[in-house]
């Protein structure tokens, strides 16, 4: 299967007629049936699996200009022992939205959590959000509905969606702190020991099928400070630390030889010091449009301005109202924003739909080339951010039980995470999902 964004081009367009050119093949942008690829075969290939789920850990940091920052003897080891490949994440690659494709195996154009947008319904700005459309199923709810335990230790993309506090078949934790804390609640489990779960003690009756750990210490180290922040080589040593300290648990438990492990992300990253919004405000005044920044911490917008945006460091969601509000204006203000020293890519709804991004977004979507960005600082202090397509990048590692050695992932994505667990543990995927095993991966059985 090769995924949209994959196939779609991070530079800017010259065609004629259009905003900007992708070469993408368009999805389904409703619910697909599941593939025969994405259907179980009744098989089990591991009795359990277990998922780190790593915030903003570039793929650079295991082969590229970041992977001199720490050694991650753990997360090479699995590798060694199992699949590694890039994958596709899901646009936009802000955490809330990728992280939910990775938990429905459903893109944005069907799940609907949007990053970083104005929202019409509720005149304000959003940064991002806890939703998913009715009646798209996670892997939690699928699960369950299957007769199969998990244990989601914060990682808050099925919060409500399938799982909850105190729920021992589909059991969400929020233990704060590092990933060591949330690793530390892994280990009980495997050990047969209660975890905290929203301030009670639940004891499930066996090692659930499926456990989950999110883990957020890199990306916090990239938004303060960049790929330079002093607390990065720390932070990517305590997640791979905790692979390690997961598995002698699994070792400990006698079930090793029987569980899959997948460790990924939600985005990359890429830094940002060079502010380009004030060139783009000032471009757009030069129309005669009222054009007003809100914040996405819900801004609301004055009734009479015509040009809403919605700024991120990484992205600028434009929306178009009143008298601004053509088709001949949104090719107008692209063009014009296109032309601005520093500026990647301009998407309109047409390329937007090809990413199979969520119809929240605005009319436009901006996307400056590194280290420029769309925020509203100033400073030039360097920070790392996402949101943007080159981010939309993320490790995909297969380990373990029902896992081919050495077979390298290729045109994989978040979108196909939901379906390969799936496969692993011999049930069908969450009903709405748009992904596929990945096959050549799973051994079979």
């Amino acid at each position: 299967m090769t995924h949209p964004i994959r196939r779609s081009s991070a530079v800017k367009a010259v065609a004629a007629g259009a905003v900007v050119v992708l070469a993408a093949t368009a999805l389904p942008a409703t619910p697909a049936v599941s593939s025969p690829a994405a259907t179980a075969s009744g098989t089990r290939p591991a009795q359990h699996v277990i998922m780190f789920d790593f915030d903003g850990f570039d793929p650079r940091f295991l082969n590229g200009r970041y992977a001199d920052l720490a050694e991650l003897p753990n997360l090479r080891a699995l590798i060694e022992a199992g699949t590694y490949g890039v994958a596709d994440g899901s646009y936009s690659s802000y955490s809330n939205s990728s992280r939910t494709t990775t938990a429905t195996g459903a893109y944005p154009a069907v799940h609907r959590n949007t990053g970083y947008y104005y929202n019409h319904e509720s005149d304000r700005g959003v940064s991002q959000e806890r939703y998913i459309e009715p009646g798209v199923e996670t892997i939690a709810h699928s699960l369950k509905r299957q007769d199969r335990t998990s244990a989601y230790l914060q990682w808050y993309a099925v919060q409500n969606y399938g799982a909850t506090y105190g729920d021992p078949a589909a059991l969400y934790t929020q233990p704060g702190g590092n990933c060591e804390a949330r690793a530390d609640q892994a280990i009980a489990l495997l050990r047969g020991e209660p975890v905290n779960s929203g301030g009670t003690m639940v004891d499930p009756a066996a090692i659930p099928d499926l456990i989950t750990v999110y883990c957020d210490d890199v990306d916090g180290a990239l938004h303060d400070d960049g790929f330079s922040d002093p607390d990065l080589p720390a932070a990517l040593a305590r997640v791979d630390a905790q692979i390690g300290r997961v598995r002698d648990a699994a070792r400990e438990a006698g079930i090793l030889d029987r569980t899959a492990f997948l460790v990924t992300a939600d985005h990359g990253a890429r830094e940002w010091t060079i502010p380009l919004l004030p060139e783009v405000l000032d471009r757009l005044s030069g129309m005669g449009f009222k054009v007003q920044v809100i914040s996405s911490s819900g801004g609301v917008p004055d009734p009479t301005s015509e040009i809403v945006i919605v700024a991120s460091p990484r992205t600028a969601d434009i929306t178009l109202r009143g008298g601004a509000d053509t088709a001949k204006n949104a090719r107008r203000i692209a063009k014009l924003i296109r032309d601005i020293p520093g500026i990647a890519a301009v998407r309109d709804q047409q390329d937007l739909r090809r990413l199979n991004a969520s119809d929240k977004l605005g009319d436009l979507v901006v996307e400056p080339v590194e280290p420029y960005h769309l925020s509203t600082l100033v400073d030039g202090a360097p920070r790392a951010s996402h949101g943007a397509l080159p981010e939309a990048q993320v490790p995909m590692v297969l380990s373990g039980a029902g896992v081919r050695r050495g077979v390298p992932l290729r045109n994989v994505g978040l979108v196909d995470v939901a379906a390969t667990i799936s496969a692993l543990l011999g049930v069908q995927p969450p009903a709405n999902s748009q992904g596929r095993v990945m096959r050549g991966a799973i051994k079979r059985s």
